[in-house]
């Protein structure tokens, strides 16, 4: 039984520690990439296409949803009622 839990413990920590080799090295290579490739200025650019893009969907719902202008309707007086003097 002790062989057992000594082959286990020593199979689970082999495993996180491969886990976690992959685990850095993926975050190193997307840290690099992002770093040699500009990234900051093609997220900008992604940025601004996305607001573009909201900012058409915007002006198109104005349009579509803006409730049409009427012309304005003339308020009638009204005669006010006058109480009858003794």
């Amino acid at each position: 039984m002790k062989l057992f839990t000594t082959k286990f413990y020593q199979t689970l920590i082999f495993n996180v520690a491969t886990i976690a080799a992959i685990v850095v090295g993926t975050f190193q290579f997307l840290v690099r990439a992002y770093k040699e490739n500009n990234g900051n200025e093609k997220v900008r650019k992604v940025i601004q296409t996305i607001l573009q893009f909201v900012d058409t969907l915007v002006e198109q719902g104005k349009v579509y949803f803006a409730e049409p202008e009427t012309a304005p309707v003339p308020v009638a007086k009204v005669s006010t009622k006058r109480t009858k003097r003794a």
